[in-house]
């Protein structure tokens, strides 16, 4: 969904993948970011450390505030 969102939705070529990132409450989020070959932000409060996956994530963070000094 990622994937074809980026690339049909928005226009963005799959030789930018490098360029998008994904932010994610949920393991299976986390995974769909990570499939379409984009960066994953995990954030907290959803089931990201019950499922898993959180070694999947480039970063985890508290709250959103964490998540835009992470992109800055």
């Amino acid at each position: 969904l990622y994937a074809e969102a980026a690339r049909i939705g928005l226009g963005i070529p799959f030789e930018r993948r490098h360029q998008v990132v994904g932010l994610e409450d949920s393991g299976a989020g986390i995974v769909s970011v990570r499939l379409a070959g984009f960066a994953a932000i995990g954030l907290a409060g959803g089931n990201i450390e019950e499922s898993g996956t959180q070694a999947l994530c480039h970063r985890y963070c508290a709250d959103l505030e964490e998540v835009l000094r992470t992109i800055l």
